[in-house]
């Protein structure tokens, strides 16, 4: 039985509180911005101001975004400063915080801002076959948001250098080339000066995909346990695991646009629209879509969860058992995952197994 008073369980408690929290707190937003006129009014003053309409729908994202921040902001400095402080999980100061948030803010808005001003130009243009023509577009932002993630979007927020552990770097490569996995090479990159965290990734696609390793994780683990964790990710990329996701993705959201064609009807006249991509009803187009997200999520994490466990029996037959165990066990201790969480949260929000499941179907095999 876990002891309900350690330091994982207090810090998931919390955890689970704000996620549910902060939920609430954005439909509640989205339904008063748009029930309460404030979308239509400011929609309205800042058309008169610009004749066109990309530069109408950008200058209504950066009212909206500043306006979800700030109302947000108040739940968002306690969920990712002062609780991480709080558990000692985060190493950065009130200076360094800020200036990562600038950065996430900055990549934020300039990646919304182009998924936005596409998916309303698809509206606009395609006003009846939009959502295969949504889908087609998000397929393709996912995939090249994928390719360039290493190379482009890693080292805005952390530097990331050729691994100088020749050894180890020789080891993964052949762990990788036993796997029947090209890569561009091993890297390790510095979250050590910003959390106590571990991580590990197989990242990019084709010629762009590289391991990366954490520089926390190559100072905590032992070289078994690192193999260990990488023959996991090498396994997602080995099944396909990624394609398979983003292929039920584009259904799920197929699914969801021809459902927001056909319900958009019951809602345009009531709040005073004429058309879909009518920018003022950005508000309840959001609310809708994130409904059916959350009623999706089930679905795509049982989905996950299947994977998960699929790359665990993988990297369990090509590492030693025993020293895979012993990585999950470490990055457990290190992250404060949550050893036995709520079958409902496992059911709704995990997209991997419970990690003392994962550790104990390891040992089983040592």
């Amino acid at each position: 039985m876990t002891d309900p008073d350690t330091p994982a369980r207090a810090y998931a408690r919390i955890r689970y509180r704000l996620l549910v929290v902060d939920l609430v707190a954005w439909f509640v937003f989205l339904a008063a911005v748009q029930g309460l006129g404030i979308s239509h009014r400011f929609a309205a003053w800042w058309a008169h101001r610009t004749p066109h309409e990309p530069l109408i729908i950008f200058g209504y994202l950066a009212f909206f975004g500043v306006c979800q921040y700030l109302v947000m902001l108040p739940l968002h400095v306690y969920s990712s400063f002062l609780l991480e402080h709080r558990f000692r999980l985060s190493r950065l100061t009130l200076a360094g915080w800020l200036t990562r948030e600038a950065k996430r803010l900055a990549v934020s808005a300039v990646i919304a801002a182009l998924l936005v001003e596409g998916f309303y130009a698809i509206l606009r243009h395609i006003p009846n076959g939009w959502p295969l023509w949504a889908t087609i577009g998000w397929v393709g932002c996912s995939v090249v948001l994928a390719r360039i993630f290493p190379t482009v979007l890693l080292p805005i927020f952390y530097k990331t250098t050729p691994l100088q552990n020749e050894q180890l770097a020789a080891r993964l490569g052949e762990l990788c080339q036993r796997a029947g996995i090209a890569v561009l090479g091993v890297f390790r990159f510095q979250l050590g000066a910003e959390t106590r965290r571990a991580n590990a990734a197989l990242a990019g696609i084709g010629t762009t995909r590289r391991v990366l390793l954490s520089d926390t994780l190559l100072t905590e683990f032992t070289p078994d346990e690192i193999e260990g964790v990488l023959a996991h990710e090498l396994a997602h990329h080995r099944y396909r695991h990624i394609t398979k996701l983003l292929v039920m993705s584009a259904a799920g959201s197929w699914v969801a646009f021809a459902l927001t064609n056909l319900a958009a009807r019951w809602w345009l006249t009531p709040l005073g629209l004429t058309r879909l991509s009518d920018i003022e009803g950005f508000p309840m187009l959001a609310l809708w879509l994130s409904l059916l997200g959350l009623i999706g999520l089930p679905l795509q994490n049982s989905l996950s969860r299947m994977y998960e466990w699929q790359a665990d029996r993988f990297a369990v037959a090509a590492t030693r058992p025993q020293a895979f165990a012993g990585a999950l066990r470490r990055l457990a201790a290190l992250n404060l995952a949550d050893p036995d969480p709520p079958r409902w949260i496992t059911w709704l929000f995990y997209d991997h197994p419970p990690i003392a499941e994962r550790i104990r179907a390891a040992e089983s095999h040592g």
